[in-house]
Protein backbone atom coordinates (compact mmCIF):
# COMPACT_ATOMS: atom_id res chain seq x y z
CA UNK A 1 0.00 0.00 0.00
CA UNK A 2 1.42 3.60 -0.79
CA UNK A 3 1.59 6.09 1.95
CA UNK A 4 0.58 9.04 -0.23
CA UNK A 5 -2.85 9.57 -1.46
CA UNK A 6 -3.95 12.04 -4.26
CA UNK A 7 -5.65 15.85 -2.65
CA UNK A 8 -7.10 18.46 -4.39
CA UNK A 9 -8.33 21.42 -3.12
CA UNK A 10 -11.13 23.46 -5.15
CA UNK A 11 -12.74 26.69 -4.62
CA UNK A 12 -15.37 27.94 -7.85
CA UNK A 13 -11.74 29.63 -9.12
CA UNK A 14 -10.09 26.43 -9.58
CA UNK A 15 -7.44 24.03 -8.01
CA UNK A 16 -5.61 25.73 -5.17
CA UNK A 17 -3.90 22.76 -4.53
CA UNK A 18 -3.61 19.52 -6.28
CA UNK A 19 -1.24 16.65 -5.89
CA UNK A 20 0.14 13.75 -3.65
CA UNK A 21 0.30 14.42 0.24
CA UNK A 22 1.27 11.73 2.89
CA UNK A 23 -1.11 13.27 5.68
CA UNK A 24 -4.03 16.04 5.44
CA UNK A 25 -5.56 17.47 8.26
CA UNK A 26 -8.46 19.68 8.13
CA UNK A 27 -11.15 21.43 10.01
CA UNK A 28 -14.61 19.88 9.88
CA UNK A 29 -17.47 21.19 11.59
CA UNK A 30 -17.23 19.02 15.14
CA UNK A 31 -13.33 19.07 15.35
CA UNK A 32 -9.85 18.81 13.32
CA UNK A 33 -9.91 15.37 11.23
CA UNK A 34 -6.34 13.51 10.39
CA UNK A 35 -6.36 11.72 6.85
CA UNK A 36 -4.01 8.90 5.70
CA UNK A 37 -3.60 6.53 2.94
CA UNK A 38 -5.79 3.71 3.05
CA UNK A 39 -8.77 5.61 4.90
CA UNK A 40 -12.41 4.48 4.34
CA UNK A 41 -14.66 6.80 2.72
CA UNK A 42 -15.84 9.71 4.49
CA UNK A 43 -17.88 13.36 3.26
CA UNK A 44 -17.71 15.50 6.06
CA UNK A 45 -18.87 19.64 6.56
CA UNK A 46 -15.81 21.96 6.93
CA UNK A 47 -15.80 24.66 9.21
CA UNK A 48 -12.92 27.75 10.05
CA UNK A 49 -9.87 26.79 10.59
CA UNK A 50 -5.99 25.51 9.07
CA UNK A 51 -5.52 23.33 6.45
CA UNK A 52 -2.46 20.95 6.66
CA UNK A 53 -0.61 19.17 3.88
CA UNK A 54 2.14 17.36 4.11
CA UNK A 55 3.81 16.86 1.07
CA UNK A 56 7.33 15.57 0.15
CA UNK A 57 8.77 19.33 -0.78
CA UNK A 58 7.14 19.49 2.81
CA UNK A 59 4.05 20.83 5.04
CA UNK A 60 2.03 23.53 3.31
CA UNK A 61 -0.56 25.45 4.93
CA UNK A 62 -4.13 26.95 3.87
CA UNK A 63 -7.18 28.89 5.91
CA UNK A 64 -10.17 26.82 5.11
CA UNK A 65 -13.69 28.41 5.20
CA UNK A 66 -16.13 26.12 4.88
CA UNK A 67 -17.64 23.61 2.56
CA UNK A 68 -17.10 19.98 1.88
CA UNK A 69 -14.49 17.00 2.85
CA UNK A 70 -15.00 13.52 0.66
CA UNK A 71 -12.15 10.90 0.82
CA UNK A 72 -12.87 8.10 -1.75
CA UNK A 73 -10.69 5.62 -3.35
CA UNK A 74 -7.66 7.07 -1.92
CA UNK A 75 -8.27 10.66 -2.77
CA UNK A 76 -8.78 13.79 -0.41
CA UNK A 77 -10.95 16.53 -2.23
CA UNK A 78 -11.47 19.51 -0.32
CA UNK A 79 -14.38 21.85 -1.66
CA UNK A 80 -15.05 25.52 -0.31
CA UNK A 81 -15.89 28.36 -1.19
CA UNK A 82 -12.59 30.45 0.49
CA UNK A 83 -9.32 28.88 0.80
CA UNK A 84 -5.93 31.07 1.39
CA UNK A 85 -2.94 29.67 1.34
CA UNK A 86 -0.14 30.87 4.06
CA UNK A 87 2.22 32.41 2.05
CA UNK A 88 -0.10 34.77 0.57
CA UNK A 89 -1.28 36.00 4.06
CA UNK A 90 -0.25 39.39 5.55
CA UNK A 91 -0.68 40.08 9.46
CA UNK A 92 -0.49 43.57 9.31
CA UNK A 93 -2.97 42.97 6.63
CA UNK A 94 -5.42 40.71 8.34
CA UNK A 95 -4.99 42.91 11.81
CA UNK A 96 -6.11 46.23 9.55
CA UNK A 97 -9.04 44.30 7.87
CA UNK A 98 -9.84 43.10 12.35
CA UNK A 99 -9.65 46.98 13.41
CA UNK A 100 -11.88 48.21 10.24
CA UNK A 101 -14.42 45.16 11.02
CA UNK A 102 -14.42 46.40 15.03
CA UNK A 103 -15.39 49.83 13.86
CA UNK A 104 -18.29 49.13 11.26
CA UNK A 105 -21.59 50.27 12.54
CA UNK A 106 -24.10 47.90 13.46
CA UNK A 107 -26.13 49.44 10.46
CA UNK A 108 -23.73 48.69 7.68
CA UNK A 109 -23.33 44.79 8.90
CA UNK A 110 -25.78 42.65 11.16
CA UNK A 111 -24.65 40.90 14.11
CA UNK A 112 -23.90 37.39 13.02
CA UNK A 113 -22.52 38.53 9.28
CA UNK A 114 -19.86 40.34 11.92
CA UNK A 115 -19.19 37.42 14.09
CA UNK A 116 -18.71 35.43 10.97
CA UNK A 117 -16.26 37.94 9.27
CA UNK A 118 -14.25 38.28 12.48
CA UNK A 119 -14.10 33.83 12.90
CA UNK A 120 -13.25 34.10 8.99
CA UNK A 121 -10.11 36.76 9.62
CA UNK A 122 -9.21 35.78 13.25
CA UNK A 123 -8.66 32.41 11.69
CA UNK A 124 -6.52 33.84 9.10
CA UNK A 125 -4.58 35.70 11.08
CA UNK A 126 -3.73 32.82 13.73
CA UNK A 127 -2.83 30.87 10.31
CA UNK A 128 -0.50 33.66 9.34
CA UNK A 129 1.03 34.16 12.75
CA UNK A 130 2.25 31.01 13.50
CA UNK A 131 3.13 29.43 10.05
CA UNK A 132 4.73 32.15 8.05
CA UNK A 133 7.11 35.42 8.81
CA UNK A 134 4.32 37.45 8.98
CA UNK A 135 6.34 40.42 6.56
CA UNK A 136 4.55 39.95 3.84
CA UNK A 137 3.41 43.39 2.28
CA UNK A 138 -0.38 43.53 1.96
Amino acid sequence: MSSSFRCAVMTPDGATFDGDVTYASFPAWDGQYGVMAGMAPLLDRLGIGPLRLDTTEGVRWFAVEEGFAHVRDNTLTILSESVHSAEDLSVASLQQDLRELDSTSDSEMSADEKTSRRSRLTSRLRLAETHTSGVRNA
